[in-house]
Order: structure tokens, then C-alpha cells, then sequence
């Protein structure tokens, strides 16, 4: 009987204080802790108390300082708050809608607690003014973070329009653009489980996205836009990172919509809307003899218009390394420029590049079901080293034509492969495709990036070899042993650029040079 009695008893002793908490502010204290419980006595409930709970870790940037009036300098109010979500688990970072924010440089650092959100509703701007910025190499950093989501409806704008004033300049009837004094928008480095979604980036003044040393990563649904004629304003650059999803993102700026650099494997593409812009690159590799890798990248729906190129390939003369297992399907063209493009050629000093015999090694591309329209007269051009031709390159159902109607031109130079199915232009050089075997060893990339990204879901760290050969190290260390090869990335000139690989001899930390 009296164990009846209890529940209708503390259940109308909960309503009670409820009452007086209605009435006087003070009971708040008293009625958390009848609730709570109350709760831990219902297992049906606990559910409802951990979202409550979630609830208040909420870290709104204005109760730390931030005015959202376009005016004032928001930068420390920003970085108290970071700091102070940054401890607790499940905290969200908020930047309210309907307001504007400005900020200077700023550095959000981790590690930090698991499920941490920061929720853009607002506009984050730059100074206009590059001379009232701290520095000139990144706006906004992110650096040490596992399982973080950058998300909302809002808008982060760079102010870029002072400092791409004077960038680029004619010399030798070619444009050359400074590429090294402007600050890249945001950079994520050496970060895992990132998600980045929803949100409007624009203006930066030179790169907006740019990951560094990442892995598992996926990119949902942004947008990213920047005049047609700002230099070196790339969407989203890839280096030195692994299992990347983008998805449904619209990109349109004055250089690549999306790059993707050495020591870069397993990237997916999907559904990407591409122009103005430069189109999705594979580069630049090799750049001053350096090596680079990049393998298993999948392009799978997307659509260029009016782009300087489509899907692009460009290496410098003088390096080394491969560039392998890339497939691009499903992709239309509008009005772009070198729909398809292999670049071994690439440079972009103010004098013609010397001519080098090494190269980056191409090879195991599939171009299939591309279509639309051309706005050069070679619509495919496969520009390959004479020293390191390009192998393997697969053409499946192309249909190109110019955009006035006319017919256009396959432009082919050391590229061996295959083609099947209508091919138009038509390649020379490429022979009738028969169905071969896959080997087990070169799976789909997708297939690779689904299995890592599981892989890394249940908290395994899945290493992907690149492919590349290591030198032999036997009696390379002066008489230190055991001399091991190891690949390093060089940090060349500034930790956010490039990042090239090279192979060393390595004995107990000592490095020696092959």
C-alpha cells in the first residue's frame, strides 16, 4: 500500500513546487533538483535529460562581448567564447542570426570536448581595410579538432576587394598574379570527423576553404562565391588529407572551384555546380622538383559553366611522384573552357618554365558520360610528358561539341589508353577498349572512401598507401642502423601551401638524403 502511495505522492509534490516556482524565481534551484530526481527514478525520461542538459551548453558569442552591428571588433568576444565551449562536451558555438559580426584574426584551437558545433547564423566579416588586419596568412584557423561541425545558414565574408587591387599584372602576353601575401579565409589543419554544411562563404582574399592534414571530412551543401576576376580565390583546397565527401556545393570564384594537392587520397565529389572558376583540379604537383602524390579520387555528377576549365590535371616539369586511380563520370559542360585538360606542362613564372625531362607519372584516369559544350576549339586536350607519357586513360561516352554547333578537335600528345563507346571528338592514339579484368588491388574509389570513412566511424585510423617507392636506404646513413625510408611532407615557405613530399633515409631521428 505504501509503495503505491509514493508515486502520486512525489509526482504531486513535483507539481507543487512547480507552482511556487512559477511564482517565485528563487524555487528554480529547489525544483532542478526535485526534477532531476524525479528523472533518475524514470529511465523513460533520461532521454528528455540528457537533450536538456545538451540544451545549456550553448556558448552565445554576444554574452561574451560581441555587438552585432557591423562596427565593432568582436575578435576577443569570439575567442572567450571559443575557449570557453571549447571545454565542455556537446557545447555549440553560436553567432546569432540577423546580426554582423566583425573580426580580426583569429585562432580556434583544440583539442577540444566531443560534439562540438560551431553554428554560423549570422555574417562573420573581415576588415575591409587590409592594413587593419593582424596578419596577411589566415583569417580564421581551426587547428587539433576531432568530430567538430561547422554549420548554419549564415554567411562568412572575407572582404577581399582591397587586397585583390594590383594583384595580377601582364607580362609576356601571359596574367601573373601574387599568390603570397594574401590570407586564405579559413584553414583546417590536422583535424579528424569534420563536417562542414550549409553555410555561404564569399570574398576571401585569396583561398576561402583549405585543409591541411585532415582526414574524414565531409562538405554538405555549402555555397562559395567570389567575382570572376579575383585572383587566386580557390573554393576548396585539398592537401595533404584523406577521405573527403563533398556534396551538393556551389562554387563560383576566380581560380579553382575545388583543388586537390599532394599526399591527397580518397576524395569523392558528388553533384558539384561549378562556374566562374577554373573548374576541379588535380594540382599543381611537383612544383620546384618536389614529389607529390594523389590517388582514388572520384568526380560523380557535376556541371561547369562558362569555367576556364573543366576537369583539369597540371603538373610542373621536374617532379616526380604519380598521379593515379581518378575517375570523373557524369559531368556536363556549359560554355567551358578545356573541358577536359592534362597539363605536364604547367607554369606560371613570368618566363617560359625550362623544359625537364623527370615528370610526375599520369596514369589510371577514366573520363565517362561527359557532355555539353566547348568554348575552345579542343575540347580534349591531353598534353602529356615525352619523357613520362600518361597511361592508361580511359574515354567512355563523350559527346563535345563547340558552342557555336561546330565540331571539335581532340588534342593528343603521349597519352596511351583506351576508348569505347561514341567518343566525340575522336582521340588519336587511343585504341578500341576490351573488357579487362579489374585487379583487386585498384578497387573503385568510392568503394575505398565508403570503406575508410566506416573504417573511421567505429574509431579506426585506415592508413592509405599512396603507391609511391621509397629509395633504398642500405648504407645511406652513415654507418647508423637501422636506416629506414620515410616520406615526409616539407612545409615550403609557409605551413598552409602545397605541402610537397619527399622521401628521406631516417636512422633513430637523424634524417640523411638519399
Amino acid at each position: 500500500m505504501a509503495m503505491k502511495l509514493i508515486a502520486p505522492m512525489a509526482f504531486l509534490a513535483m507539481q507543487l513546487i512547480i507552482m511556487a516556482a512559477a511564482e517565485d524565481q528563487s524555487a528554480q534551484i529547489m525544483l532542478d533538483s526535485v526534477v532531476e530526481k524525479y528523472l533518475r527514478s524514470n529511465r523513460s525520461l533520461r532521454k528528455v535529460e540528457h537533450s536538456r542538459h545538451d540544451a545549456i551548453n550553448i556558448f552565445n558569442v554576444e554574452k561574451y562581448g560581441a555587438v552585432g552591428d557591423g562596427k565593432h571588433d568582436c575578435t576577443e568576444a569570439f575567442s572567450t567564447a571559443w575557449q570557453a565551449a571549447c571545454k565542455k562536451p556537446s557545447a555549440m558555438l553560436l553567432v546569432p542570426g540577423n546580426k554582423k559580426f566583425v573580426v580580426n584574426n583569429l585562432f580556434f584551437n583544440g583539442p577540444c570536448q566531443p560534439h562540438f558545433t560551431f553554428k554560423v547564423d549570422g555574417i562573420i566579416a573581415a576588415y575591409q581595410n587590409p592594413a587593419s588586419w593582424k596578419n596577411n596568412r589566415i583569417w580564421l584557423q581551426f587547428a587539433k579538432l576531432t568530430g567538430f561541425t561547422l554549420m548554419g545558414k549564415g554567411v562568412i565574408d572575407g572582404q577581399g576587394k582591397q587586397w585583390w587591387a594590383g594583384q595580377c599584372k601582364w607580362v609576356n602576353g601571359r596574367e601573373i598574379c601574387n599568390d603570397r601575401d594574401r590570407p586564405t579565409a579559413i584553414k583546417f589543419d590536422f583535424s579528424t570527423g569534420l563536417i562542414i554544411q550549409g553555410l555561404r562563404l564569399m570574398n576571401s582574399p585569396e583561398f576561402h576553404l583549405v585543409f591541411g592534414n585532415c582526414e574524414g571530412v565531409k562538405i554538405i551543401g555549402i555555397s562559395i562565391t567570389a567575382p570572376r576576376d579575383s585572383p587566386n580565390t580557390d573554393g576548396i583546397d585539398i592537401f595533404a588529407s584523406k577521405n573527403f565527401h563533398l556534396q551538393k556545393n556551389t562554387i563560383g570564384t576566380g581560380d579553382d572551384c575545388v583543388a586537390i594537392g599532394t599526399g591527397s587520397s580518397n576524395i569523392v565529389i558528388e553533384d558539384l555546380i561549378c562556374g566562374p572558376g577554373h573548374g576541379i583540379s588535380i594540382g599543381s604537383l611537383g612544383r620546384e622538383n618536389s614529389r607529390a602524390e594523389v590517388s582514388y579520387v572520384h568526380v560523380n555528377g557535376a556541371k561547369f559553366i562558362d569555367t576556364q576549365n573543366g576537369l583539369r590535371i597540371k603538373t610542373w616539369q621536374g617532379g616526380s611522384g604519380m598521379a593515379s586511380h581518378i575517375i570523373y563520370e557524369n559531368v556536363e559542360m556549359i560554355n567551358s573552357e578545356n573541358p577536359i585538360l592534362i597539363n605536364q606542362f604547367y607554369c606560371t613564372s613570368a618566363s617560359a618554365c625550362q623544359n625537364q625531362r623527370s615528370a610526375v607519372q599520369i596514369q589510371d584516369v577514366t573520363y565517362k558520360n561527359i557532355r555539353g559544350t566547348s568554348a575552345t576549339a579542343a575540347a580534349i586536350q591531353l598534353k602529356c610528358s615525352d619523357s613520362m607519357p600518361c597511361k592508361d586513360i580511359k574515354l567512355s561516352d563523350i559527346s563535345l561539341k563547340l558552342t557555336s554547333g561546330k565540331i571539335a578537335s581532340c588534342l593528343n600528345d603521349n597519352a596511351n589508353g583506351y576508348f569505347s563507346g561514341h567518343v566525340i571528338p575522336a582521340c588519336k592514339n587511343l585504341s578500341p577498349s576490351a573488357k579487362r579484368k579489374e585487379s583487386k588491388s585498384h578497387k573503385h574509389p568510392k568503394t575505398v572512401m565508403v570503406e575508410n570513412m566506416r573504417a573511421y566511424d567505429k574509431g579506426n585510423r585506415t592508413r592509405i598507401l599512396l603507391g609511391s617507392r621509397p629509395p633504398n636506404c642500405t648504407n645511406k646513413c652513415h654507418g647508423c642502423s637501422p636506416c629506414k625510408a620515410k616520406l615526409v611532407i616539407v612545409h615550403r615557405i609557409m605551413p598552409q601551401e602545397y605541402y610537397p613530399q619527399r622521401w628521406i633515409c631516417s636512422c633513430h631521428g637523424k634524417i640523411y638524403h638519399p
